[in-house]
């Protein structure tokens, strides 16, 4: 309701509903109200200092500082100095992690003011100076000899980014060797490793676990609430866009006064203080490594049991997984200082994994060779997928749904296929690329994918002469037999299964040996039958076109 009152008034009684909120922390509101007594009354700088408390109280500390600034000019023009704006600058520039130029100004606030005003200023400087010699003293000398290294990387990065090249982009561009002819240049993705990440995240619960003891939990849980799905639902019309905005608003004023906390007592002095005593500290950690170093051996037995048992089991989805969860989440993450044994216990893993997925591949008790699809029914082809793309009907509703539905699978695979992709970026050894080669590969095939299965196949087959791992090549070998015998050719079947047998012969296993065999023998009915379907012009012109030697019987 508007009253008839004059504007004195009415901006007093917008500056007490601005202080009832701001005890209530409603800042929202309270700079609404502040907002609106200060438009009444631009020359009261009361308003402002006000104003500039609650923004402190969010951590806006420029826009506070700001608005004291705007006071003291205000002040100027009828009073020297004002005591309460010149403590709420110092205290400003503080916030802002300024120690110099705070120390700086409260030594000429204790020359402006004298008795108790001037006690304030004394008792903040004793304060910054304890700060400085927390930032300067004792602790940063260790902490400059232990990551010198570091410290060295990081200036040659700042400084090459302060570096401005007032050059047009295309000659930039054409020193990188670069296409200029986008309008907006592409920005290449930075892929971190996956032991980057993990430091990472190990490194940001350690500062919340420093600074703010047992709530650094709450942090961690309010990161994650401004991406969970749960709170910030689509379907929420106006809950979501409220939600979200301040998740993130929380967040960010958390992030400052951590920032802050951090800039007046780094970590490294927090360690200093911890640890004076640096012979007592490497001895600390040199049990530590000792105490994760030996569990992380039993561990390692353990998975060994666990893989070994599974093989006995012949149980192979469920091996694929633990392999693929245990080396992609645990493993990857081990140094060579935890595991020096890292290299032959990958070895041993995917040597294993491989003698599982081979051991597959056996002549059954009951078959038969003159079936109709044996040579599908021997490679473990689902017959009764089908091969074909499926045909799409404009304005057909069966069409699209199915589609809905191949999509949702194709999704699967590609995360998958992404994941495996990723870790090859950062695989180290040539037997882990033949491993992740080879389950990419095992993809595309189960995707009915067989262009790209094959190629991958063959990357495979190409890598494992790196690590002179035959296991490993004779299996990428039958994928590439079993995207050929999908695709139903014959031909290719036929060399890609000789390939398949002299690898078998190499291995010295009779079991391989007669299931390749038998492979090409149901092969062998195929290749007779396409010739059969053949007009006899073209088979005269195919017979004419093999070496001497062979005879085609018609």
């Amino acid at each position: 309701m508007k009253l008839d009152w004059s504007p004195e008034i009415e901006r007093a009684i917008y500056k007490d509903w601005a202080k009832y909120y701001s005890r209530r922390r409603r800042e929202n509101y309270a700079m609404h109200y502040y907002d609106k007594a200060f438009t009444l009354a631009p020359e009261d700088f009361m308003t402002l200092y006000y104003r500039s408390q609650c923004h402190r109280k969010i951590g806006k500390t420029n826009a506070a500082l700001a608005d004291c600034k705007k006071a003291q000019k205000i002040v100027q023009r009828s009073l020297p100095e004002n005591y309460p704006i010149n403590l709420e600058i110092c205290d400003a520039i503080y916030e802002l992690n300024q120690f110099e130029n705070f120390k700086a100004e409260v030594h000429n606030n204790t020359r402006l003011f004298s008795s108790n005003k001037s006690k304030s200023f004394e008792d903040r400087l004793i304060v910054v100076d304890g700060n400085i010699e927390d930032t300067l003293g004792d602790g940063l000398s260790p902490f400059i000899l232990e990551n010198e290294k570091l410290i060295n990387h990081m200036r040659e990065v700042i400084n090459d980014e302060m570096k401005v090249d007032e050059r047009p982009l295309w000659k930039i561009l054409k020193e990188q060797d670069k296409c200029d002819i986008l309008s907006v240049p592409e920005i290449e993705e930075k892929l971190l490793s996956p032991r980057e990440m993990a430091r990472k995240r190990r490194a940001f619960n350690l500062c919340n676990q420093v600074y703010l003891d047992r709530s650094w939990a709450d942090v961690v849980f309010l990161k994650n609430l401004r991406t969970n799905p749960t709170v910030l639902m689509e379907q929420c019309k106006n809950s979501d866009t409220f939600l979200g905005t301040l998740t993130v608003k929380q967040y960010e004023v958390i992030k400052r006064f951590l920032k802050m906390m951090h800039a007046r007592s780094p970590m490294y002095f927090m360690r200093y203080k911890k640890y004076t005593n640096k012979a007592l500290l490497d001895k600390f950690r040199e049990a530590l490594l000792n105490r994760v170093q030996y569990q992380t051996r039993r561990n390692m037995n353990s998975v060994l049991r666990t893989i070994r048992r599974l093989r006995t089991e012949q149980n192979l989805t469920k091996l694929s997984k633990y392999v693929e969860d245990v080396m992609g989440e645990y493993v990857v993450l081990k140094t060579n200082r935890i595991m020096p044994w890292k290299f032959e216990f990958l070895n041993e893993v995917y040597n294993t994994l491989a003698l599982a997925l081979a051991e597959q591949y056996h002549i059954p008790t009951n078959f038969r060779e003159n079936d109709k699809n044996a040579l599908l029914n021997l490679l473990h082809l689902d017959t009764d997928k089908l091969k074909d793309i499926p045909e799409f009907v404009f304005g057909d509703r069966s069409t699209y749904q199915s589609a809905i539905i191949l999509d949702s699978g194709m999704t699967r695979s590609r995360r998958q296929i992404l994941r495996l992709e990723n870790r090859m970026t950062f695989a180290r050894y040539s037997i882990e690329k033949c491993y992740l080669l080879h389950q990419i590969a095992s993809i595309h095939l189960e995707s009915n994918h067989y262009d790209e299965c094959y190629f991958i196949a063959r990357k495979a087959i190409e890598e494992t002469k790196n690590c002179n791992s035959i296991i490993w090549s004779f299996l990428s070998t039958i994928l590439i037999a079993k995207a050929n015998a999908s695709l139903n050719k014959s031909e290719r079947v036929k060399e890609d299964l000789k390939w398949a047998l002299q690898i078998a012969k190499t291995l010295d296993s009779n079991d391989l040996t007669e299931f390749v065999e038998m492979c090409i023998s149901c092969n062998e009915p195929n290749i007779c039958s396409k010739a059969s379907s053949l007009p006899v012009s073209k088979r005269g012109s195919r017979a004419s076109s093999l070496p001497s030697g062979f005879q085609v019987k018609i």
